[in-house]
């Protein structure tokens, strides 16, 4: 598949669905957590899908990397304020678990993304031919 767009990347599709689960799985945080584990947990998620847009419409291979690297972080943070959230008894078994896949399946696309520019790094590096198309 031709990537054209920032429709087209699979780990942006898949951030988005992330962040329509984050969304609708911290609704009903208690009101106490308004400002604070349901605010930065949204934020990250909506972090990792913004990264991958703004690394996707750089023009050099390196700030591609480093806003995906970003987005990266953003995921762990998702990651970690769900863990966080479960424990405190926000979400229970099924929601974490689902959350947890939803990032799992995000970082794959993600890792696939990053390899792809670094493979690309590599055969201009070496001069090799490149099909920009």
């Amino acid at each position: 598949m031709k990537i054209e767009k920032l429709e087209d990347l699979e780990a942006w599709q898949e951030a988005r669905k992330l962040c329509d689960m984050v969304y609708k799985l911290t609704l009903n945080f208690p009101k106490s957590e308004e400002y604070n584990i349901k605010k930065h947990t949204r934020e990250s998620a909506r972090g990792i899908a913004a990264n991958i847009a703004e690394g996707f419409g750089r023009h050099f291979l390196k700030e591609n990397l480093r806003f995906y690297g970003i987005a990266q972080g953003c995921l762990n943070e998702v990651k970690s304020d769900f863990y966080l959230s479960f424990d405190a008894g926000y979400i229970n078994d099924d929601e974490l678990n689902a959350v947890i896949k939803q990032t799992e399946i995000t970082r794959a696309k993600l890792n696939g993304l990053v390899n792809n520019v670094r493979t690309l790094m590599k055969k201009i590096e070496f001069s090799e031919e490149v099909d920009f198309e």
